[in-house]
């Protein structure tokens, strides 16, 4: 006589994932918008008929994901509608070092200038402020690698004149202001005629540019740094874990 097998129950992480994937696919389609709040977890229970384990489960991958924060108390709120990776805050000589290059780097210029308007946005300042701007180029086994822009806010008790151009990091470290953390940004151009000859490429070779902005431990943009990286040269290489 045969008989019917009686599936598996639903694992509680089945239950999380099935919660997380529906939100998560709200908040990248845009049906969720950044603002917005989620229900609450008891709401959620009842809307996909699960505990609140799997729920809170569930908002700690969307959290982790950089997709809302949680407030206590208040419930969780959608903060962007798109992914975030989260990866260790290293200065560049750090990266390529560790990547077996033998790096050494050259300062261009290090002087106080009035920052422009896109300068100014992304440090949180008005146009014109002063800030210091510290062009460097990174040459990697002999060939010029990466050009490197520094905007920097002004600071008590800095001298950015003393900085002699291997780490910036290192340099803001022994004075106590080292940045908590950082929002980077990667996208392709094409070089102008005066950054091609920095980086001894043909003018209007495409790289890859980061544009990184870094924050104090109290939340207040003091670091926005451009770098241009010969796409001959470097590349970004991610190690990626399947989830169900």
């Amino acid at each position: 006589m045969s008989t019917t097998p009686t599936p598996p129950p639903r694992s509680q992480r089945a239950l999380y994932r099935l919660v997380q994937s529906d939100l998560q696919r709200q908040i990248l389609s845009g049906d969720l918008q950044a603002g917005d709040w989620l229900p609450s977890e008891a709401a959620l229970c009842r809307e996909y008929g699960v505990s609140a384990t799997s729920v809170r489960r569930a908002l700690l991958e969307l959290k982790r994901l950089r997709l809302v924060e949680r407030y206590q108390g208040r419930g969780s709120v959608v903060t962007a509608n798109e992914f975030r990776a989260v990866s260790p805050m290293l200065g560049l000589g750090r990266e390529l070092r560790h990547r077996g290059f033998d790096v050494k780097p050259e300062v261009l210029c290090n002087d106080a200038e009035a920052a422009d308007a896109e300068v100014a946005v992304s440090l949180g300042i008005d146009a014109g402020e002063t800030i210091q701007h510290i062009r460097r180029r990174y040459v990697a086994d002999g060939e010029a690698m990466v050009l490197l822009d520094h905007y920097l806010v002004t600071q008590p008790k800095v001298d950015y004149s003393e900085f002699t151009g291997d780490s910036l990091y290192a340099f803001l470290a022994v004075r106590n202001v080292l940045p908590a953390h950082a929002r980077e940004r990667i996208t392709a151009i094409n070089l102008s005629d005066d950054l091609s000859s920095v980086l001894d490429v043909p003018e209007g070779q495409a790289v890859l540019m980061r544009e990184r902005t870094s924050f104090s431990p109290e939340g207040r943009p003091v670091e926005f740094t451009r770098y241009f990286f010969r796409t001959d040269r470097y590349f970004l290489e991610l190690d990626l874990e399947m989830q169900e």
